[in-house]
This record gives structure tokens, C-alpha cells and sequence, in this order.
């Protein structure tokens, strides 16, 4: 989202843990409010529970070479430093060949929060997401692809699409790649707002106030994503 080193801090700012609901400006403060993130993710296995809120905090480590570093729950023994982590998270269709969508909006924005919710606090991690995954991956290549449908009783039809080379990284692929992407991003028009924090929305320039207070951003799906999706959008909600 950043094209220059000057949005990039903007942005950075702007997903900081510092309140910045405080302003003078009316405006700005109910854009902060508006603002989210929402990411689709395919997971190995399916959530105990339809939809929930994750608040698992997150601390560091180092492995055994003092060179690699990995994300982790942090104990609830307080001893160790860690950071709040909060995933909200709904299921968005039935588990078919062993894995499910599911739909994640992070209220914080820790490193590798939604890889270690789901692969620790979910108990279900990401296709394609072999650092927090890996020997789940192991079991899910292993396990019988057929699931029933639960309406009819019959095998989900979970088939190859025509024209479509399901080698490069989809689900049905020897080796997926991740399936992590962020669909929507919704935030404050920074360009509108950053002049004017210390003042009264009422005070704003006319041609400034025209402009809108949110921006909404779309993703489209990278291409293994797509395929994976278009495999089991019929039974997605």
C-alpha cells in the first residue's frame, strides 16, 4: 500500500497501537473507528466453533542455531515479555478434502498473528504455511480425500477445473503455496485528514471536506488462491 518511505509511515502510524481517536476533528476520529482488515485463509481442518474472537497473546523465541526467529502463544505465567493479540474469525463453508475457508479480521497487528492464531490457538493452520504447520501438512497429505455432504450423503464434488493447471500451487498441488490473502482493507483518507487532526471538522475547506473519510481497497486473489476457491465456492457462504 505504501509506494514512498513517507505513506509507509503514515500506514505504520496508523496501525500502531497509539490511540488516535483523540482529535479535535470529528471526522477523523469515526474514520479510525471504521477502520479493519479482512483476510481469507484456507486452513487445514476446520475451527471447533462457526465464528469466534481469538485474544491470544504473542511472544518471540529464538531456535537452536540463535539466528531464526518464531513466533509463539505466549505462557500465561507472565514471566516472558509478550504482545496483545486479538483475531476476530468466522468459518465460511463446510470442510471439504480436509481443509475449510475461513474469513479473519486482526484488531491487532502483530507479526505472524493470524499464521500462529490458526495454526496454535485454532488448532488449524494455514495451507501452504509450512513454518507454523509443518507436521500438520504431513498428516493432511496423508488423510483420505472424501467428505460427505451433509444434505445429500454423497461425496462433495471437489473435481479438477477445466483449463486450469492445478499444479502451480492450489490446493490440489504437491506442495501449496500459502494461502493467506488480505480481501479488503478499509481505512481513513490520511490525505484528507493529515493537515487538519488539530482542528474542528466544521473548520475544514469546503473542496477538503468534499472528499471521503474511508478508503476501501479489494483484493483479487493471487492465481493458486483463485483456483483453490473456485473448487469449493459452491459450498462457501
Amino acid at each position: 500500500m505504501g509506494r514512498t518511505k513517507e505513506s509507509v509511515d503514515h500506514l505504520q502510524w496508523l496501525f500502531s497501537d497509539i490511540n488516535k481517536e483523540n482529535s479535535s476533528c470529528k471526522g477523523w476520529n469515526d474514520a479510525c473507528q471504521a477502520t479493519y482488515r479482512r483476510y481469507w485463509a484456507l486452513v487445514i481442518g476446520s475451527p471447533r466453533e462457526k465464528e469466534g474472537l481469538i485474544c491470544a497473546p504473542l511472544t518471540k523465541v529464538l531456535l537452536n542455531d540463535g539466528k531464526t526467529e518464531r513466533v509463539i502463544l505466549a505462557h500465561q505465567s507472565g514471566l516472558e515479555a509478550s504482545q496483545e493479540a486479538i483475531t476476530e474469525y468466522r468459518v465460511l463453508g463446510p470442510m471439504i478434502s480436509g481443509c475449510s475457508w475461513i474469513e479473519l479480521r486482526p484488531v491487532t497487528g502483530r507479526k505472524h498473528q493470524l499464521r500462529v492464531h490458526c495454526a496454535e490457538a485454532l488448532g488449524a493452520p494455514i495451507v501452504g504455511d509450512y513454518k507454523y504447520g509443518w507436521f500438520v501438512h504431513q498428516r493432511w497429505k496423508q488423510m483420505p480425500r472424501v467428505d460427505i455432504e451433509p444434505t445429500t450423503g454423497k461425496p462433495y464434488k471437489l473435481r479438477r477445473p477445466d483449463g486450469l493447471d492445478v499444479q502451480k500451487g492450489s490446493v490440489l498441488s504437491k506442495v501449496p503455496l500459502l494461502h493467506l490473502h488480505c480481501r479488503e482493507l478499509v481505512l481513513p483518507n490520511i490525505a484528507k485528514f493529515l493537515q487538519v487532526l488539530d482542528q474542528n471538522s466544521e473548520n475544514l475547506h469546503p473542496v477538503v471536506r468534499s472528499k471521503p473519510d474511508l478508503l476501501r481497497f479489494v483484493g483479487s486473489m493471487p492465481s493458486h488462491m483463485k483456483i483453490s476457491w473456485n473448487l469449493m465456492s459452491s459450498y462457501l457462504v
